[in-house]
């Protein structure tokens, strides 16, 4: 009686659900899928069995098995005696419970992904209950770090493969001012910073840049010309992904600054090229002399892994894990858990703290401690530093006051003005009484022994800067 009805529905229907069953997220996949399949059952038995609902029976023969005019006999087929509406009703009733049965059978044995069947029914669970989902991690923040012998956990910046700066929140030279976009994000909130302007005040020369790589996640490089960066400074932007905290991420896809691709988001590190010719960016991969190269081209040893030392915004040096001359070694202290002065190493690596406004102490994007100038000339003995195992550079820095804290970078302000930030002295620790494991040793004063700091007769250990000129670092 209603062959045609049914066929039509079935085909609209079933090619929806289908669709909605390939869809149907995992969080949720046994839920979807008892419905998905249950309908599709339901079609499928209407389709072949000529049986439909008791409602759409009732919908169509409570017209009468006549038709009452033309129009009638074109929107439903041609009429005709129906079976009895009981033997219909009951046929359905039992074919409908066998196709629920067979729907949650296969559900069952659906899990949506390779696992356990406890763990998907426990994320549909979670999916129902309406809780706070969390996010995923932002692009380039884990795993990240592991490739190329770890030039990707920090956010580096190199020119010509020489180490520049981290390019972080507590890393920013104080001259940096954020602005708002809010053709961006619609706020008047500033956080936004000119990438010209940060390489600028660490010392890179614009006009002399050829290329600029810039590496994102999932082996994305933006290649950008010299004269882009310089013609465009002003959409070239970046933000961090926490504000005051988190990985930089490029924001000049928002600015529509280049027209050409790929473009990145999270920023796992930058490469400027002045001398050194550009590595060719062919089919996904960096070719040096037409050979492949692996991370950032260029940059042998000279990964900014330990704790730097910065004078205003520019990087001085950092602490490498090789030796610390027994020189500075601090007052009082033996090559047995040595502790280093603090003061001395900023000397070593090329810092000068006689004129110094002011010493701030970073872990990442913390702020922990900052020390004035005048108070930090009359208790500079205090602030003494040792190394442990493991630590790839990174000091645990000891503060007045039986307090620690592992150190990242030290900011130091000379000529420039102190950012208006406020230091967290929570995020100190108790001093321990003495730590069980083995501290590195100093050398034997001409920068041998020991295993681990940084190497005396490195020029690149002592200071990325010794020696160079003002105009090119």
């Amino acid at each position: 009686m209603c062959g045609a009805i049914v066929n039509a529905h079935c085909n609209a229907q079933s090619r929806t659900l289908r669709a909605y069953g390939s869809a149907a997220p995992v969080t949720a996949g046994r839920l979807a899928y008892i419905r998905t399949g249950v309908t599709l059952i339901h079609l499928w038995i209407a389709c072949y069995f000529d049986v439909t609902s008791p409602r759409a029976v009732e919908s169509i023969e409570s017209r009468g098995n006549t038709c009452d005019s033309p129009l009638d006999a074109g929107r439903y087929g041609p009429c005709k005696t129906s079976r009895p509406m009981g033997a219909r009703k009951t046929r359905y009733a039992a074919v409908r419970w066998a196709a629920i049965a067979v729907g949650l059978g296969a559900a069952a044995s659906y899990t949506g992904q390779p696992g356990s069947t406890a763990h998907a029914a426990t994320e549909m669970h979670l999916y129902q209950a309406g809780g706070p989902t969390v996010p995923p991690p932002a692009s380039g923040q884990h795993g990240e770090g592991k490739k190329s012998g770890g030039q990707f956990k920090d956010s580096a910046v190199y020119v010509d493969g020489k180490a520049k700066g981290i390019l972080s929140y507590g890393e920013l030279p104080s001259t940096l001012v954020p602005s708002a976009q809010p053709e961006i994000d619609d706020l008047d909130v500033a956080r936004y910073y000119r990438l010209a302007d940060y390489l600028e005040a660490v010392g890179v020369d614009l006009s002399r840049v050829r290329e600029m790589h810039v590496y994102g996640s999932h082996d994305r490089v933006a290649v950008i010309t010299g004269e882009e960066l310089r013609t465009q400074r002003d959409k070239l932007l970046f933000d961090f992904t926490q504000q005051t905290a988190g990985k930089p991420r490029a924001r000049w896809a928002q600015t529509h600054a280049l027209k050409h691709r790929p473009m990145v988001d999270v920023i796992l590190g930058i490469s400027l090229y002045v001398d050194k010719t550009p590595p060719a960016y062919v089919k996904g991969e960096l070719l040096v002399d037409g050979q492949p190269v692996e991370g950032i081209p260029y940059v042998d040893d000279g990964i900014p892994k330990g704790t730097r030392v910065y004078v205003d915004g520019r990087l001085d040096g950092w602490v490498r894990r090789k030796t610390l001359p027994d020189k500075l070694i601090a007052p009082g202290s033996t090559r047995t858990h040595a502790k280093f002065s603090m003061d001395a190493f900023i000397g070593y690596v090329g810092g000068d703290t006689r004129n110094v406004k002011a010493v701030d102490f970073y872990d990442g994007d913390t702020l922990l401690a900052r020390v004035d100038g005048k108070a930090w000339h009359q208790t500079k003995g205090e602030y003494v530093f040792e190394l442990t195992n493991r630590s790839h550079g990174q000091v645990v820095e000891s503060f007045p006051g039986d307090k620690t804290a592992r150190i990242s970078s030290v900011q130091l302000y000379v000529r420039t003005t102190p950012p208006d930030r406020h230091p967290d002295p929570e995020a100190l620790e108790p001093q321990a009484g003495g730590s069980d494991e083995p501290q590195s040793g100093g050398g034997n004063g001409d920068g041998t022994g020991g295993n681990n700091g940084v190497t005396q007769d490195s020029a690149a250990a002592r200071g990325v800067n010794e020696g160079a000129s003002e105009e090119e670092f």
